[in-house]
């Protein structure tokens, strides 16, 4: 498949360019080949012992090469490992950029990053559409040990699962009585729907030879040119947080991989058991409908971020209008509309419109302390409260096509 980039798209490897590794200008920032400058400054009479204390001792948060590079007359470009396009204002005293991932220097987007937006709305539409108590009881139920048992843990989860109405309203009610992990809050849940083993602890945990996505395989992109990406100042709006990061620009386009093994799906058939598996059955032959139930499953979830998105544009401020326009130009697009990366929000990666529109989002917020001010400890009135803005635009909107 084609996958183009629509809004600025940050995927980044963990690593900063600090002020040590950039020379700025009003619209571009050169990255810098630090072995090839220390060494021509050193031949222009620079001396070394100067450079190392300068690198130990940087004066405040200010370039550090800049001064040399100025007072010199050199051109940084000579000693560019590439050149970035600015958007936004750079910092004025020092900026930090977070940079993208790279593989041998260029650019590329994750299969696992495209495989992860295409997961999150597969369980959207599992939990809308089977996941109703009497189904998910069901489910867990069937779920045996090594020894063809039914273990005992298993089937008290099955029963606590029963005394809801949906297995999200289950889940919320779990949430509130145990001491949950922020960061693995939807573990449990996550393997109802794609797949179990029985567990002696939760009564099922999460195992990837059940999961029937395993049959979905997305390779990563090919490389792409530098030439793509810049250098983006991000506001977190409303507190006026200014983020730099390297993106790829709109318009950008790669071929990536995205590959169902239906044969996968067949000969395992017996071997898959969460609601996934039993919501395919519904449609037929899970192998020959999957596909179309995946398409479906990113055309709805992805369809609601967006009416979401626009429903709460007015908190952007003088962004509003800005954004409007952006979520509006997405129909014209032909394929599959999804969302990557940082800064794409945190309604895009979780099933927090599911539980907003089941009425236990706010129940969730206040046992998982999202929004919880850190001083007061009182909840913000909505959340998330702040959105992450590249150039005026939402983040990370990519089309298949």
């Amino acid at each position: 498949m084609m996958l183009k980039v629509l809004s600025p798209l940050h995927i980044g490897n963990g690593n900063q360019l600090t002020p040590v590794d950039i020379y700025p200008e009003e619209d571009k920032v050169y990255v810098l080949d630090l072995d090839k400058l220390i060494g021509n400054l050193q031949n222009l009479g620079v001396n070394l012992k100067e450079i190392l204390h300068l690198l130990k001792n940087p004066p405040g948060e200010r370039y550090v090469w800049k001064g040399y590079i100025d007072e010199l007359n050199l051109n940084p470009k000579d000693y560019a490992l590439y050149t970035l396009r600015i958007h936004g204002t750079p910092g004025k005293e020092s900026m930090q950029i977070r940079e993208f991932i790279k593989l041998n220097g260029r650019p590329y987007i994750p299969g696992s990053s495209v495989k992860g937006a295409l997961r999150t709305a597969v369980l959207y539409r599992v939990l809308k559409e089977c996941g109703d108590s009497g189904t998910a009881m069901d489910v867990v139920s069937r779920v045996k040990n090594s020894k063809g048992l039914v273990e005992r843990k298993t089937l008290e989860l099955a029963k606590e699962i029963g005394f809801n109405s949906h297995v999200v309203e289950f889940y919320v009610e779990k949430l509130s009585k145990e001491r949950v992990d922020g960061k693995r809050a939807d573990d449990l849940l996550e393997a109802i729907v794609f797949g179990m083993e029985p567990d002696r602890r939760s009564g099922v945990r999460y195992e990837p030879k059940r999961d029937p996505l395993r049959a979905l395989i997305v390779r990563d992109s090919e490389p792409v040119g530098k030439k793509h990406l810049a250098v983006y100042r991000v506001e977190v709006v409303p507190v006026n947080l200014p983020i730099w990061v390297e993106a790829l620009e709109p318009g950008t386009t790669g071929n990536i991989e995205v590959r169902i093994d239906k044969e996968l799906l067949k000969l395992n058939s017996g071997h898959f058991n969460g609601l996934l598996w039993e919501c395919l059955e519904n449609y037929g032959k899970p192998w020959e409908v999957f596909e179309d139930f995946l398409w479906k499953a990113v055309e709805e979830f992805y369809g609601e971020v967006i009416k979401t998105e626009l429903t709460e544009s007015s908190r952007l401020r003088k962004y509003e209008a800005n954004v409007e326009s952006f979520y509006s130009s997405l129909k014209n697009y032909e394929g599959h509309l999804i969302r990557l990366g940082w800064g794409s929000g945190w309604l895009s990666m979780t099933v927090g419109i599911l539980l907003r529109k089941e009425g236990k989002w706010e129940d969730v917020r206040e046992k998982l302390g999202l929004g919880r001010n850190p001083r007061s400890k009182r909840l913000s009135s909505y959340f998330p409260k702040t959105r992450r803005l590249a150039d005026g635009l939402p983040m990370g909107w990519v089309v298949l096509q």
